[in-house]
């Protein structure tokens, strides 16, 4: 079957959100760096709502693709599903490759922002021509030396590393595999698709109840030197491997968890 637009179009999302999802993990860096945590997380909401926005365009159109496919009585097209979930893994490496260039432009950013006080006055003056050199001098690729630090893992918690790994799997697939659940199920494709709830709460509890809490408290200990900046940006470079790792992993979740949810689906 040829891939259709509307597939194409939520490729693309997916690459934005999950790009976004891992650039934004610069702020935590740049609130460190300057020491304005405050500035650095309300830059970081304004990302986030690019994502959401995405997010938010993204699953409507995966919803019509999926009502097609189903009002005219095709088979489940495992290769869109995959297709978008690899695309997740693309966005989050290339969130990986930007993060030294996110980090110096964010960070002028934040300055600005801490200055101007207003997020509408910091968008006006980066309408400007001056704000393409500000882009180009804020360029950088990863160090080769930030990958040799991978090498010191002793230190760093692997249980936080691996819940990383499981809750972006959730996260990645939720919405796909209430999707999928409706081809397993077309007559219980609306509620499989009302349960995208459960599926995604599994990850987003998981990720404010442990993880966020975990790198919010490393980020206060960097503050008052209870450890160091190396070890952190250290920490968070294992973080984003084991979020993209999250969407590989994701591939294999996807129709285990769309059986549970018609399964969920029919009890109900």
């Amino acid at each position: 079957m040829p891939i259709q637009n509307n597939i194409i179009v939520v490729c693309l999302l997916t690459i934005i959100i999950h790009f976004i999802g891992i650039v934004s993990l610069s702020a935590r860096i740049v609130g460190v760096r300057t020491k304005k945590l405050a500035s650095s997380f309300s830059l970081f909401n304004i990302i986030s709502l690019i994502a959401q926005f995405s997010s938010s365009i993204q699953s409507p159109l995966l919803a019509k693709s999926i009502e097609n496919q189903i009002i005219h009585g095709l088979n489940p097209n495992n290769l869109s599903f995959r297709l978008i979930i690899f695309s997740a893994t693309i966005g989050s490496g290339f969130g990986i490759v930007a993060i030294p260039s996110a980090h110096r432009f964010m960070a002028k950013g934040v300055n600005n922002l801490y200055y101007h006080r207003s997020v509408f006055k910091v968008l006006i003056k980066s309408i400007k021509p001056s704000i393409f050199i500000q882009i180009k001098e804020s360029l950088a690729l990863p160090k080769i030396e930030n990958l040799t630090r991978l090498k010191r893992y002793h230190d760093i918690s692997l249980s936080m590393i691996l819940l990383n790994i499981l809750v972006n799997s959730f996260i990645t697939v939720s919405v796909l595999s209430c999707l999928y659940a409706g081809f397993l199920n077309p007559n219980l494709r609306t509620t499989a698709l009302s349960l995208n709830g459960i599926s995604v709460g599994i990850g987003i509890i998981g990720m404010m109840l442990f993880v966020e809490p975990y790198n919010a408290t490393l980020t206060d200990k960097v503050i008052d030197g209870s450890i160091s900046e190396a070890y952190f940006r250290r920490f968070l470079t294992f973080v984003v491997i084991a979020r993209m790792i999250g969407t590989i992993s994701g591939q294999f979740l996807l129709i285990p968890l769309a059986k549970i949810i018609i399964k969920i689906a029919e009890i109900i």
